[in-house]
């Protein structure tokens, strides 16, 4: 009985980690109780209910849409204002953006936010509603998962507003089909103070492409990932050169990201050629220590 009543003190529930797991609203509601001294919330590949017999896929979807969203909401509403850190990712469907819009209503002092999604990528509506609620949050990691079910919706418009919300951001994760030069410069102009930029599936990033997004920013980063995203050996050579503070960069790439036939001969001979010309920059001064290119998963 005693090491009951320990268990279900809120002192012993700062620190909120649910992964791996089917649940339900009603036990996140639960949890709620004992989680008003929470500083840190993740909720990872969480599930729903499994699927009934009867019940066709389509309906099964509309059942359990957001229907963890009650239940985040009692979370968010008990933890208010000593919740610092928020991770939810790869909850598919049952947790939505709107699971932001709650955070910024009850956990206005919020520094860091983790939303990944495959099927509900973060828009700009709640982009600015995250923005007017939680003004200092300074890592914000919100790039979609893939295969994204909409991934045109996290968009240049999202970035600059990003930038317009959270001037004095550190650390950065976006990405996804609709960003583009004209974001990304917006946003290295405006969040002067970044420190960790990640880049997931965004387009070809060429000498061009570097040269306007550091053209007014990016001066004090120390830290650039670039995950299933293109990128020249001309534009690594340009942000070294214009990024003095750079201490890491990670290219993740693999031939899907650059042909659409990647089983082809022709593209695996030109993708070999470009890993070639990359790992070739390692041999440059300056470039052998900052350097990882980790090729389809793989060192």
């Amino acid at each position: 009985r005693d090491w009951r009543f320990v268990a279900r003190h809120p002192a012993v529930w700062t620190r909120v980690l649910l992964e791996n797991a089917r649940v339900c609203s009603k036990f996140l509601a639960m949890l709620a109780q004992w989680c008003t001294q929470a500083h840190s919330l993740t909720l990872q590949n969480l599930k729903p209910r499994q699927r009934g017999k009867k019940e066709s896929k389509e309906e099964y979807a509309r059942s359990t849409r957001g229907c963890l969203e009650a239940g985040l909401e009692s979370l968010l509403k008990a933890a208010g204002g000593n919740l610092l850190i928020l991770r939810i990712s790869h909850c598919p469907n049952i947790l939505t953006d709107r699971s932001l819009w709650l955070a910024s209503c009850y956990c206005r002092a919020l520094q860091a936010v983790t939303y990944r999604s495959s099927t509900d990528p973060v828009g700009h509506e709640v982009i600015w509603a995250l923005g007017a609620g939680c003004r200092e949050i300074v890592s914000l990691q919100v790039a979609p998962l893939h295969p994204c079910q909409q991934p045109t919706r996290f968009s240049n418009r999202c970035l600059q507003m990003i930038g317009r919300c959270w001037p004095h951001l550190r650390a950065l994760g976006v990405g996804g089909a609709g960003c583009g030069v004209q974001g990304l410069a917006s946003l290295a102009r405006n969040c002067m103070r970044l420190q960790v930029l990640e880049l997931d599936h965004v387009s070809e990033i060429t000498q061009e492409v570097a040269a306007e997004v550091c053209r007014e920013g990016l001066k004090g980063l120390e830290m650039l990932v670039l995950t299933a995203t293109p990128v020249t050996p001309k534009a690594l050579l340009h942000f070294n050169s214009i990024c003095r503070n750079l201490k890491s960069i990670v290219v993740q790439i693999g031939i899907a990201d650059y042909f659409k036939e990647p089983s082809s001969p022709e593209a695996q001979k030109l993708f070999e050629d470009m890993v070639t010309k990359l790992q070739a920059l390692r041999r440059r001064p300056g470039f052998s220590k900052i350097l990882h290119i980790k090729v389809d998963g793989g060192c």
